[in-house]
């Protein structure tokens, strides 16, 4: 029988006329599609929305295989288990687990460490009916750890890596290597000299570029997490996300996340400065140019092992563990504010292992549909155990709570982007544009935009203005507009 958590969230929109309570969070265990024993759970979402669930099945009698499945979202369950590869490098390991990403037209591409220093890769073209024979991801001798992967708007898959060929060179320090899958020539260094042991994180852009996080280390043992932007063809230099000062002299073995809507990113980490533990939150509204200084999200005694979604509305969610073996979860609202931390998985027997997952489902889309997101997450019991979880965010709730101040956000509004620009000839119902960047999603530049109905009629060549577009149909469109004073005659 499913089991309903429900707790009180904290308002990140509030209308002080209105006394209603806090709109519920609720989660619903739903069954797991893996046997006992599944180590190294992963989250994947498709464009079209789709929830894939991977994980190694280990086998005392044959080679270990690598599984998904897909949630089948209208009856709540998942779907039933496919394999991608039985091999014999498909290993346990529950730090360098298996991952997939998810691209259009149904492909689909693999990725894991084969425990011997290498990785495998296989792919598939057709939604993973089929699968092609595993082949070695690495071109030489270079170790592979810690890797992360990710679909680009234009389809190519960008993965990045901790490599040791450095110290396999003489080197003291792991290096930090991507390459986008299939292409030619050498790997790229993006860091020559990164942590040893804590994952890397991607998330992709509209444009075509991409955000890389990861742990950095220097010289003097700070190991703070640092960015680096991939622009579709290259790479930014590396920089701290934030100035944690974090001195230790060992591997935290504890990677930060990323996730992002758009050109908006969220990012989750855990950081032990000062000697004082804590999982911190930040936000960017550029991708990634600026994050706005962290927010302290955890209970007192966080082991880390997070991950975290952002919603159309900009409300962040982020998951972490407790050192008691409790797994829990908490909303940042758009206003940068934290709710009430919520509990998800609670202490028991069996503590939470692993890199519990966290991945957007259903997103806020206006009225009172909310959002949904799937937490998946392992236990240690005899044996282990994998968990998945249905979290429903009321986030039609929450905005339609200030509809009556007429201060909350239109569902077209919360799809669409702010353009800064000006008119240089009008033509057919479709304006050009020449406009600044919308970071992450359009490069600065000229664009032609098709106008809405409703555009006002002022709108004439040489006029600065300010408005929302929206992708529509393969088209831009721009609407909303405000036009900015006119230059003085």
């Amino acid at each position: 029988m499913s089991r309903v958590l429900t707790f009180l969230l904290v308002l990140g929109l509030a209308h002080a006329a209105d006394p209603s309570p806090p709109a519920p969070i609720s989660a619903v265990e739903i069954p797991s599609p893996a046997a006992p024993g599944a180590v190294g759970a992963s989250l994947a979402r498709a464009p079209d929305g789709t929830l894939w669930l991977s994980w190694v099945q280990p086998s005392r009698s044959a080679p270990n295989a690598l599984r998904f499945s897909k949630l089948e979202t209208a009856a709540r369950h998942w779907s039933a288990p496919r394999t991608i590869a039985t091999d014999l490098s498909v290993t346990t390991s529950a730090m360098d687990f298996p991952q997939i990403a998810v691209g259009a037209n149904g492909s689909a591409t693999a990725l894991w460490t084969d425990g011997h220093g290498g990785a495998r890769i296989s792919r598939s073209p057709d939604h993973g009916a089929t699968w092609s024979t595993p082949e070695p991801f690495t071109r030489g001798e270079q170790v592979v750890e810690k890797f992360s992967l990710v679909v680009l708007a234009d389809g190519r898959v960008l993965v990045a890596w901790l490599d040791g060929r450095g110290m396999k060179a003489g080197g003291k320090t792991q290096q930090l290597y991507a390459r986008i899958v299939g292409a030619p020539g050498p790997d790229t260094l993006v860091d020559p000299s990164v942590c040893d042991c804590c994952q890397t994180a991607l998330t992709a852009f509209p444009d075509g570029g991409a955000l890389l996080a990861y742990r950095g280390r220097t010289s003097e043992e700070v190991r703070d997490i640092r960015i680096a932007r991939f622009r579709g063809q290259a790479w930014d230099e590396p920089r701290p996300l934030n100035n944690d000062d974090w001195r230790i002299n060992a591997c935290p073995v504890n990677g930060p996340r990323l996730d992002s809507e758009r050109g908006r990113v969220a990012a989750a980490w855990f950081t032990a400065a000062d000697n004082e533990p804590r999982v911190l939150a930040s936000y960017s509204p550029d991708a990634g140019t600026r994050f706005l200084i962290p927010l302290r999200l955890d209970r007192g005694q966080p082991t880390g092992q997070v991950d975290t979604v952002i919603l159309r509305d900009g409300a962040m969610l982020v998951t972490w563990a407790e050192r008691n073996g409790s797994l829990w979860l908490r909303r940042v609202s758009p206003d940068f504010t934290t709710g009430e931390p919520i509990e998800l998985a609670p202490a028991g027997a069996g503590r939470v292992s692993g890199y519990p997952r966290l991945a957007l489902l259903r997103d806020y889309a206006g009225g009172r549909s909310g959002a949904q997101c799937v937490v998946a997450y392992a236990r240690e019991d005899k044996p282990a155990t994998l968990h998945t979880l249905l979290v429903s965010v009321p986030e039609g709730d929450l905005v339609s709570l200030t509809k009556d101040c007429d201060c909350a956000p239109t569902a077209e509004q919360l799809q669409s982007l702010t353009l800064r620009g000006t008119i240089i000839a009008i033509e057919n119902g479709a304006a050009r544009v020449r406009h600044h960047e919308v970071p992450g999603v359009i490069a600065a530049g000229t664009h032609i935009f098709q106008l809405a109905t409703n555009v006002t009629s002022e709108l004439a060549p040489g006029r600065d203005f300010l408005g929302h577009i929206e992708m529509r149909e393969g088209a831009w469109r721009l609407f909303d507009v405000r036009l900015m004073a006119a230059p003085p005659k």
